[in-house]
């Protein structure tokens, strides 16, 4: 994925340029996890969050479990659970060529070189509110209004959010559930941009300036 994502973000420096912005952009999350070069794709997200005024980073299902494992409040079973079914094994592996032994030795083995991809973890949003848009990871809970809504369903909401089709506070775009299509979607209250970058080679964007309608960018392994 640290692949697509460069040329992904050099596809929107190159949109940004013949409209004459300055692209502000933000990470939706599941940095982690979702190919051989999670730190790569960590330090790309990093470095762009430096050189970007306003860009900011969505955390993600992924990155919390990552997060957690950093800073040990994953238990050996939730450890294991993530590394043999969830990609953290594929993550660590970005990071170390050594596997940790146990829950406690994740800490001792990367954060000497990578603090700042910890410290980066610890900044990471919930929830960007831009405009009459609401960007989160996965959804939102219908039933609750924006400023009440509980952390996890932003990480990991399904089908409670994805089966209503009745309008929302703001129009929320998100990830995390791959759409039918695999191609970026406009619904009535939504906007989807999970393409499966990890098994379709396609990774999106949408872009949102001003009042213009809502329109996409993606990138794939042929590009």
């Amino acid at each position: 994925m640290a692949s697509l994502l460069e040329v992904l973000l050099a596809t929107i420096d190159e949109d940004a340029m013949r409209c004459g912005a300055e692209p502000r952009v933000v990470f939706l999350g599941d940095i982690v996890d979702r190919g051989p070069d999670s730190r790569r794709a960590m330090e790309i997200v990093h470095a762009t969050l430096q050189q970007r005024e306003g860009s900011q980073f969505i955390l993600g299902n992924h990155d919390y479990l990552f997060r957690e494992a950093l800073t040990n409040h994953l238990g050996d079973p939730a450890l294991d659970h993530w590394l043999s079914g969830l990609g953290g094994k594929s993550t660590l592996r970005s990071y170390s060529h050594r596997m940790p032994g146990w829950a406690g030795e994740l800490p001792d083995l990367l954060l000497p070189r990578y603090a700042h991809h910890l410290a980066l973890l610890n900044r990471a949003a919930d929830m960007v509110i831009v405009n009459g848009y609401c960007l989160v990871h996965a959804g939102i809970d219908p039933k609750k209004p924006l400023a009440d809504q509980d952390e996890q369903d932003l990480r990991e909401i399904r089908e409670r959010f994805l089966d209503v089709s009745d309008q929302f506070e703001k129009v929320v775009v998100h990830g995390h559930t791959i759409t039918s299509s695999e191609l970026p979607e406009i619904h009535s209250n939504r906007i989807a941009i999970d393409t499966g970058a990890y098994r379709t080679g396609r990774l999106s964007a949408v872009v949102i300036a001003g009042n213009s309608e809502p329109r996409f960018l993606y990138v794939s392994h042929s590009d």
